[in-house]
């Protein structure tokens, strides 16, 4: 497999190129006629910035594909602004605590407050989606807005699937790794990686067997970077990942994680795992969150999801080599590389 010659800091470095012109191009569209209050609510996640991961695979992908970097600003803005908005519904679903190393919205304002700032965000970014498609131009312009808006839908439907995993399947011993990857493929994959990416090229004028090549090795790696998420949700810490630690446990979220350990436990670790995830997310104790996560551990079922994790990114990284073997070596197509080792690599 080819290296081309970059790491993973190069698609860092590449993030932090971009952000803030892209942070930039937001915050022209948030100068809105509004209460000041109301303003401070509604850019509340967009001043936290957050990672910019999903703008920077439009940018990217669009370079890639030989297209030009102003063309893509909009787009990568829209694609931001998508992911403020669906967090501070988000976190009110899930009732997180914390949201890039703060307190989340509904805990900062109350949760009318925070939805109806999250509702006034995405009417703005139709805006900004809508002057991206007309800069683009009609057909170009056509595409890439039927692109972004489908990407839009599905992970709405996806979020419907991941609440319906979460809150119908009581019983931890019944779910599949099927229900698992159906749940998680409209967020972690179209949403995630394989939509912004597709966009990308949409806007450089690849072709239609281009575009719809971008979702075999994306859906592998948006896969990825959804098992990677619940492994850092069970390791790594407050402070470096910016959420709530241990609230898959709290939620009742089936993971690839809890469908290991279900299946490798003695009959008195799962009685008790079946019990904590029996609980209502606010009758579940440190303690009992602390149980599942020594268990996770104890029983390889992290170890487990990490070598999926890395199975899944070896095969978007050979998939990319395929689709991609028409486009010249580059320092962007090494960077786009990275990127996707970057889905099971990451810290947070």
């Amino acid at each position: 497999m080819a290296s081309g010659g970059a790491e993973l800091g190069d698609f860092k470095a590449f993030v932090a190129e971009h952000k803030d012109k892209v942070y930039s191009k937001i915050m022209e569209y948030l100068s809105i006629d509004a209460p000041k209050d109301f303003s401070e609510m509604m850019r509340s996640y967009v001043e936290r910035k957050g990672q910019y991961r999903r703008p920077t695979y439009t940018i990217l992908w669009n370079l890639l594909y030989g297209g030009k970097n102003e063309d893509s600003l909009l787009p990568a803005a829209a694609q931001q602004l998508s992911e403020d908005y669906f967090l501070m519904h988000d976190d009110w679903m899930d009732d997180n605590n914390i949201r890039r190393g703060l307190p989340t919205a509904h805990k900062l304002y109350g949760p009318e407050y925070a939805i109806d700032a999250g509702d006034a965000l995405q009417t703005i970014l139709w805006r900004v989606a809508t002057d991206a498609r007309d800069h683009l131009g009609a057909a170009r312009g056509r595409k890439y807005f039927d692109k972004f808006q489908d990407i839009m839908l599905v992970t709405h439907i996806g979020q419907y699937l991941d609440l319906k995993l979460t809150r119908e399947f009581n019983d931890i011993t019944k779910f599949t790794p099927d229900d698992y990857i159906n749940s998680i493929h409209a967020k972690s994959a179209y949403y995630s990686v394989y939509g912004p990416m597709q966009c990308g090229a949409i806007i450089a004028g690849a072709s239609d067997a281009d575009v719809a090549g971008i979702k075999s090795y994306g859906t592998l790696a948006g896969l990825a970077f959804q098992i990677k998420d619940d492994i850092l949700d069970c390791t790594s810490n407050e402070a470096t990942l910016g959420k709530t630690i241990g609230n898959d446990v709290k939620e009742g979220v089936k993971t690839m994680i809890l469908w290991h350990a279900v299946h490798n436990a003695d009959q008195h670790t799962l009685q008790r795992l079946k019990e904590i995830y029996g609980k209502k997310r606010h009758a579940k104790t440190k303690s009992d969150i602390g149980f599942a996560l020594k268990k996770f551990d104890e029983l390889g079922s992290i170890a487990f999801a990490e070598e999926e994790a890395q199975r899944l990114m070896d095969e978007a990284m050979d998939l990319f080599e395929k689709e991609t073997r028409k486009i010249k070596e580059s320092k962007i197509k090494a960077i786009a590389r990275a990127s996707i080792s970057h889905t099971a690599k990451r810290s947070k």
